[in-house]
Formats: structure tokens, C-alpha cells, sequence
């Protein structure tokens, strides 16, 4: 009897005890659009942002979407805070943290290249030849194809915590050239209604593609968001969350004369 009284006892202080419900996974990312930033409503919007949406609904994982400045994100990645970086590439990592994570199957090519003043001859050199150059880029970021002019002192660099500053500076000359993803060098000149001509496409920095990467501890969730990627890729849900954010050729030769269309 005593048993019995026991259990029911045990039974009945349970049921009320609150759930413990599952916490969602914190997926994260530094803000550059037209990827990823943070609309008039405070809302996370953007090419990536909308696309990993799509991608963890889909695979019904739970989680909760967050930005962070780049420098922070990194040290809350080396803490392991993050369990999620939803635009990432293998490129960026550094041999040291590639055991860490693991990556989805790519979702976006980008390709990053810098960007002189038209008028600037610096913009036919090489970038193993470049001398006496500052480029600006996005505070937090690092290219691996300039860290040896970086080191050497052939180049130095101004940063900037907004990727609206970049063509700025370029155009105050603050700055002999800018790093900077041609979707967003396309992003921003029609957005802001700045003429192209102005600007040239100089040495390729990077070209990468962008991936879901995770915490080594949630490589189970990797088939999962796989085939959620592959699956939007077949129906051509990847190419139009694209057009929605990222100017046509059409649009850019609107911008590139110079006049609203």
C-alpha cells in the first residue's frame, strides 16, 4: 500500500511540473547584404536569411535566428554558442577550426573581387603586384588572397561596420579600392541609385559557395537540411528567393544610367 501511495503521489506531483521543452538551435550570421540584414521592423531578412528559413522549415528543425558583428560571432563560435552559421563556406575556415564543424551541401555561389574608381589603372594589376594600396572592407572580415600584402605592408585596410560605407569611401577616395561579393557591388549601386560606371571590377578575391555549416555535435541534422536544399534547388525556389533580393540585368542598366525605371 505504501507503494502504491508512493507512486500515485509521484505521479501526481509530475503532471504538474512545467514541460521542459526542448530549446531551439541558435542559427547565426554577420550582417551584409543583400544576404543577411535587418529590415525597417527589425525583422532578419535577406537572400541567405530567407533561404535557411525555407530550409529548417522544411526539415523541421526549430531555431532561432540571430546577427552578430563578425568579430563577436567568431568568439562565440570558438565557444561553441552558436550552433548554426547559416552563410558560411569551407573557404573561410582556417585549417585549424575545419574539424569543428560541418557543412550542407552548397545553396549560392558568390564571387568577391575588388573595386577600383573607373579611372584608376590600380584596377588592371595583379594583386600579388599592388603596392601602396588601402582597401576597405567590412570590420571582422579577412580575404586569404590579401593577407600576404596585408603582412608585408603592400596593403593596408580601413573597415567599416556598414556595407552601405564601402562605395563611399571609394568614392571620397578614402580608400584606393574596396573587398567586396559582386552581389552586393550589384546590390548596392542599384539600390542607392549609384552609377556603375563610376566604379571597376579589379583583382578576383574569392570565389566561394555558401553553406549551412554546423557544430560537429549536429551533424545529424545534416541529411535533413540536405535534402531540404536539394529539393528547393529542383523546384527553383533557391533562383527565385535570389531574384527577389538581387538586381536583374535589366534593373542594372537602369541604375547604370543613372535613372529610376
Amino acid at each position: 500500500m505504501k507503494v502504491f501511495r508512493f507512486l500515485v503521489l509521484t505521479c501526481a506531483w509530475a503532471c504538474f511540473q512545467p514541460t521542459a521543452l526542448a530549446q531551439p538551435y541558435v542559427a547565426a550570421s554577420t550582417e551584409w547584404r543583400p544576404f543577411i540584414y535587418t529590415d525597417e521592423y527589425n525583422t532578419l531578412r535577406g537572400v541567405s536569411t530567407d533561404i535557411a528559413r525555407q530550409v529548417f522549415k522544411q526539415a523541421a528543425i526549430d531555431v532561432q535566428f540571430v546577427s552578430y558583428p563578425a568579430n563577436r560571432m567568431q568568439v562565440m563560435l570558438d565557444k561553441e554558442q552558436i550552433d548554426i552559421s547559416y552563410a558560411e563556406s569551407p573557404n573561410w575556415t582556417s585549417e585549424n577550426d575545419a574539424s569543428k564543424y560541418v557543412f550542407s551541401v552548397p545553396y549560392l555561389a558568390v564571387r568577391e573581387h575588388l573595386y577600383f574608381a573607373a579611372d584608376d589603372p590600380l584596377s588592371n594589376v595583379p594583386l600579388n603586384e599592388l603596392r601602396d594600396v588601402t582597401v576597405g572592407m567590412i570590420r571582422g572580415y579577412t580575404y586569404r588572397a590579401l593577407d600576404a600584402a596585408l603582412e608585408d605592408g603592400r596593403v593596408t585596410k580601413l573597415e567599416t561596420s556598414e556595407d552601405s560605407a564601402l562605395l563611399e569611401l571609394l568614392a571620397n577616395k578614402r580608400v584606393n579600392a574596396v573587398a567586396m561579393v559582386d552581389d552586393l557591388y550589384d546590390y548596392l549601386a542599384t539600390t542607392h541609385q549609384i552609377d556603375p560606371d563610376r566604379f571597376r571590377r579589379g583583382a578576383l578575391l574569392n570565389e566561394s559557395s555558401l553553406s549551412i555549416m554546423l557544430l560537429n555535435r549536429h551533424a545529424s541534422l545534416l541529411p535533413k537540411i540536405n535534402a531540404a536544399i536539394l529539393d528547393m534547388q529542383r523546384r527553383g525556389e533557391l533562383q527565385r528567393i535570389r531574384d527577389a533580393y538581387l538586381p536583374s540585368a535589366s534593373t542594372k542598366a537602369c541604375a547604370g544610367g543613372g535613372k529610376a525605371c
